[in-house]
């Protein structure tokens, strides 16, 4: 079994592409999204291009239940951290809210893998 890396924001651009490296490189990716501002049509092409669909787990990275009940369900090598929300424009109009999202996500995710079981 290839170790599994975590890509969260897996459904966006640069996470999808990091799928595509990963698989290329022997890794399984498990994304995990909520779908916010992605689609898993990009995780098909993702399947498309290198014959492998990355599992998707449709929830959002501050969602401290579904961060532990995914790290309880498979043993996760690494994570990459590409989730948040990515609109300037918009993010000017509502500031607190890309702090949340974007801030506290990374904080979650932080906080999850500092947690047991992960090794780093």
């Amino acid at each position: 079994m290839n170790p599994s890396i975590l890509v969260t924001g897996g459904a966006g651009y640069i996470g999808a592409h990091a799928c595509v490296m990963l698989i290329a490189a022997g890794f399984t990716p498990l994304v995990l999204d909520n779908l916010c501002n992605s689609s898993a049509e990009s995780l098909r092409r993702v399947g498309r291009i290198t014959g492998v669909e990355p599992r998707l787990i449709v929830a959002d990275i501050r969602d401290a239940q579904a961060l532990t009940a995914l790290f309880a369900a498979q043993p996760i090598t690494a994570v990459m951290h590409f989730a948040g929300l990515k609109a300037v424009g918009e993010s000017t109009r509502d500031p607190l809210r890309y702090h949340d999202n974007n801030v506290g996500g990374s904080i979650a995710c932080c906080r999850r893998c500092s947690a047991p079981p992960c090794a780093r």
